[in-house]
């Protein structure tokens, strides 16, 4: 009972800075894209904002119902960059993981394939589609045998791949 009161008061405190915020708050700048990095559409700082703006707009939601609601509400915030995978296809026109996974299967399980050839197979057609994911996966494994965790793993693996891909 105590923890529906907090939720209905956070709720209801939510709405009220929401509103005021809106009231106060002139209409919202168009992104600046020209300032990102190349491999960053959207600045950092400007997305993060605008994250903030669309979880305070549907706090009331969860799960897929929330994460649908999120990608809408921040594409509409910006409408000329595309955000989000598509079609199985990233916003750098690389396949998604997913995609790439579920192709690979499917050429494997067309050749008949089974066992550790399968999955050599598999891993090889996954490589081979997504170098860069695989490359990740190599970092994170060697950092991982060094025996890092946490904050020091993502840094470790982010400066591994940063390298190789140069």
């Amino acid at each position: 009972m105590i923890r529906c009161a907090f939720l209905l008061a956070g709720l209801v405190l939510t709405a009220s800075i929401s509103t005021s915020a809106l009231a106060q708050s002139p209409a919202p700048a168009p992104a600046r894209v020209a300032s990102a990095p190349a491999d960053e559409p959207v600045p950092r700082a400007e997305r993060a904002k605008a994250r903030q703006d669309c979880v305070a707009e549907h706090v009331a939601l969860s799960g897929d119902d929330l994460r649908a609601a999120m990608r809408d509400c921040m594409q509409a915030k910006f409408p000329g960059v595309q955000l989000y995978a598509r079609d199985g296809v990233t916003r750098d026109g690389k396949p998604t993981a997913v995609a790439a996974r579920a192709a690979c299967k499917a050429d494997v399980d067309a050749r008949g394939l089974t066992g550790s050839p399968r999955t050599a197979a598999l891993v090889a057609c996954f490589n081979e589609k997504r170098p860069d994911l695989a490359q990740r996966a190599e970092c994170r494994k060697d950092a991982r045998g060094k025996g890092l965790d946490g904050e020091e793993l993502r840094k470790a693996v982010d400066a591994c791949a940063r390298e190789a891909r140069s």
